[in-house]
């Protein structure tokens, strides 16, 4: 890991354990070596920093295109491992550089829902993160976020925060049967999100016997992110 990449992971993963607690499940199970495709539900903005300071490993991530707007934004994002992406399009410069993290044995997170999700559970994927997978073949790593939409620091009670690592699944496990087209894209996405549905059974801080609904897009406001 990078100084400059670690150094920042330590002061963040520091913060965020002082103000929310914040406890990891299953770090045994994240491959220390290789390509991995890291895929988290996602329910608030402190999800990305979250990830990336509590993983012990350095990891590469989507921003959305409007934090890059200044040059020293623009400059600490890049340190970060974290690239532009348009959001509500299938941004081809963005999936282009996914594709160059994994094919260079490296680790990207990837929210398949493609925004933040209402609290209490999922939004149906985009197809994005089965074309990325499917013209990779990288290692799935499901990971669930469980506590982050009722984190507000300095307010309220302190929020129960887990992130839960889930076991390893080979590409070819969730890409079979499923044709190259955005049909199939989406059929994998799908997939994956069932994977982050079952990683959240594992939380340790609350009682999730079954796993939390999947909602249509069509609850999202912003129509720029359908």
């Amino acid at each position: 890991m990078r100084l400059f990449y670690a150094t920042v992971a330590t002061v963040a993963r520091t913060l965020f354990r002082t103000l929310y607690g914040v406890r990891v499940t299953g770090a045994e199970r994240l491959p220390r070596t290789g390509a991995i495709l890291i895929c988290s539900n996602h329910r608030s903005n402190l999800d990305p920093p979250l990830i990336g300071s509590l993983l012990q490993r350095e990891v590469h991530y989507f921003a959305k295109a409007e934090l890059f707007r200044t040059a020293f934004s623009n400059w600490f994002l890049g340190k970060l491992n974290a690239f532009p992406v348009k959001r509500g399009q299938f941004d081809k410069a963005a999936m282009t550089v996914c594709l160059k993290v994994l094919k260079s044995n490296e680790a990207l997170v990837f929210f398949p829902e493609g925004t933040r999700a209402p609290a209490n559970g999922f939004l149906a994927p985009k197809f994005g993160v089965g074309w990325v997978l499917a013209k990779t073949r990288a290692t799935v790593v499901p990971l669930y976020l469980h506590g982050t939409s009722d984190a507000k620091a300095f307010h309220g009670p302190r929020p129960q925060l887990e992130l839960v690592i889930g076991d390893p699944v080979p590409a070819e496990q969730i890409l079979a049967d499923s044709p190259d087209s955005k049909e199939g894209y989406q059929m994998i996405a799908d997939r994956i999100l069932d994977l982050i549905r079952d990683t959240s059974r594992r939380t340790t801080v609350a009682a999730i016997d079954t796993p939390q609904p999947i909602y249509d897009r069509d609850i999202i406001s912003d129509e720029r992110l359908r």
